[in-house]
């Protein structure tokens, strides 16, 4: 098996007077693992369909491999759909589920066993071919469903949330596994999801979708850390948000002005003096100081610690500057113990503050 490249080329799609898909381009480079990422209703799964073929572009083409797949049907495509529900089919055998696909294209019993055997160990199910789906676990029968999608050697494999049935330990442990096997086989995955843990873990790189347009195409790393547009930085993990107007900027440095006086980050999208801007600043990049001790921080604004919450390893302190609420994400530490509470003094670098002109904010 191997990956090919899958390119959107001005692809859109409406339905009626509503437009699911604003127009598109998009490279997804062969054997990359890319994953799209967004709320409900955003377009993605749209997208996902029209790769495979279920759902024609009202404008627009889709090349995978170079070659262009107007007019080409979902089962001519070198594509294999892993829906949400898997769709096993629950009166036949594990390893007939896997061979379906062979089946239907006329190979012969025995050659389908046998390849069904090799993809079930590739999956660590060795020895599951006779049992029944309803006798597996719900992380077994995802696999069963990844090797039946394998089994006609796609050069691409579209995972529709696959995982979001699965009980938390379980996702995180299939997202190792998915990781892995699409390494292993060098086949090209395009992962549709609203969880960011899941795009972040896995992806060599993310698209963030929002009401049918894709606002940042990057790596992991960068889209949490350089969100490009105020949408993507409030996605994408925990933010603290302070409003104002620009006042100045000099080099990598913008002033501004905000109800909590003068705060200072990194200017972005061609921001100028006199915008409404935003700063956004990751609640693991807040530090915390006691009885005004404050340390060397480039921003610094007194609040009240207001409630204290526990999550194992880490601490989330919520608190209030004025009317801006605000949350710090601590280590669990005797520092950061129950008694934490009260008045204190918050502080950030610029290098961990992002100013970006004001926009819309993700609401889930």
């Amino acid at each position: 098996m191997h990956g090919k490249d899958v390119v959107l080329d001005g692809v859109s799609m409406r339905f009626g007077d509503f437009t699911a898909v604003q127009p598109t381009d998009l490279t997804i480079e062969a054997g990359e693992f890319f994953s799209i990422l967004g709320p409900s209703g955003c377009g993605k799964t749209t997208i996902l369909r029209i790769i495979s073929g279920f759902l024609d572009p009202t404008a627009g083409d889709v090349r995978i491999g170079g070659d262009t797949m107007t007019g080409i049907r979902p089962n001519a495509r070198p594509t294999a759909l892993i829906f949400q529900n898997l769709a096993l089919f629950p009166l036949m055998s594990v390893w007939e589920n896997v061979a379906f696909g062979l089946e239907a294209r006329g190979i012969a019993k025995a050659t389908r066993r046998e390849r069904a055997e090799e993809l079930l160990a590739m999956v660590a199910l060795d020895g599951q071919g006779e049992k029944k789906p309803t006798e597996l676990s719900g992380g077994q029968r995802q696999r069963v469903a990844i090797a039946r999608a394998l089994a006609v050697e796609p050069s691409v494999l579209l995972l529709d949330e696959p995982l979001s049935a699965l009980d938390l330990k379980l996702r995180q442990h299939m997202r190792a596994e998915l990781k892995e096997l699409q390494r292993k086989t060098g086949v090209t995955f395009i992962y549709i999801t609203h969880d960011q843990g899941e795009a972040l873990t896995m992806s060599d790189r993310v698209a963030v979708m929002n009401r049918g347009v894709i606002e940042q195409v990057a790596s992991s790393d960068e889209i949490y850390s350089q969100p490009a547009t105020p949408f993507v930085a409030s996605f994408v993990g925990e933010q603290n948000v302070f409003r104002g107007r620009l006042t100045a900027v000099n080099g990598e440095v913008a002033e501004v002005e905000t109800a909590h006086g003068t705060l200072r980050g990194q200017p972005r999208n061609g921001v100028a003096a006199g915008d409404d801007v935003m700063i956004f600043v990751r609640p693991e990049r807040v530090g915390l100081s006691r009885a005004g001790a404050a340390e060397a921080r480039d921003n610094r604004l007194p609040a009240t610690i207001e409630r204290r919450d526990l999550e194992g390893p880490f601490v989330n302190l919520h608190c209030r500057a004025g009317e801006t609420s605000l949350m710090i994400h601590l280590p669990n530490s005797g520092e950061s113990g129950p008694d934490l509470a009260g008045e204190a003094e918050l502080g950030f670098q610029i290098a961990d503050a992002v100013v970006m002109p004001a926009g819309d904010l993700a609401r889930d």
